[in-house]
């Protein structure tokens, strides 16, 4: 749920034409007592307006939740705001960070590489569609990267009580 929830968000903000540039667990905010899912996207000090066809070019965003096309310094759009969810996506599934290292810099060196494991330990008991998605929103290639919508209808979101616990 609360990942249906922030990619609802990010889609409203994508049709409006705006990125966000630096999700983060940090700028996710709980907006109820009642329950843990419903959130708000916070801080939008980096978002920016982009135009349809257009890249951005400001270097930006957090270390290890960056899109790896903001570090290459070759453009990016709203599907930049894909990969840092999906990020999130791994890290609440696993409590891993997708990159590990000693230092800012070693972060952002596997960050601009790309390179993602999916170690047993922690993915052994994480469900084949869960991976997918996040596989989907953690491509390299902001090309090949899903979208919002297709986040949103992918099989992980429709799947049964039982298939989840399974």
């Amino acid at each position: 749920q609360v990942m249906r929830n922030m990619l609802q968000a990010l889609d409203y903000m994508h049709e409006n034409k705006v990125v966000h540039r630096d999700l983060k667990p940090e700028n996710l905010i709980l907006a109820s007592k009642n329950n843990d899912y419903d959130l708000r996207i916070a801080d939008f000090g980096l978002a920016s307006f982009v135009k349809d066809g257009e890249l951005l070019k400001l270097r930006c965003g957090s270390p290890g939740y960056v899109a790896p096309e903001i570090l290459e310094d070759i453009g990016y759009n709203e599907s930049s705001d894909i990969f840092s969810a999906g990020v999130i996506l791994y890290v609440l599934l696993t409590g891993r960070p997708v990159f590990r290292g000693y230092n800012i810099n070693e972060i952002l060196v596997k960050n601009k590489k790309c390179e993602i494991e999916y170690p047993a330990k922690y993915w052994s008991k994480i469900s084949e569609k869960a991976k997918d998605l996040v596989s989907k929103m953690l491509e390299k290639d902001p090309k090949d990267r899903i979208t919002t919508k297709d986040a949103l209808n992918h099989s992980w979101f429709n799947q049964s009580e039982a298939e989840i616990n399974d």
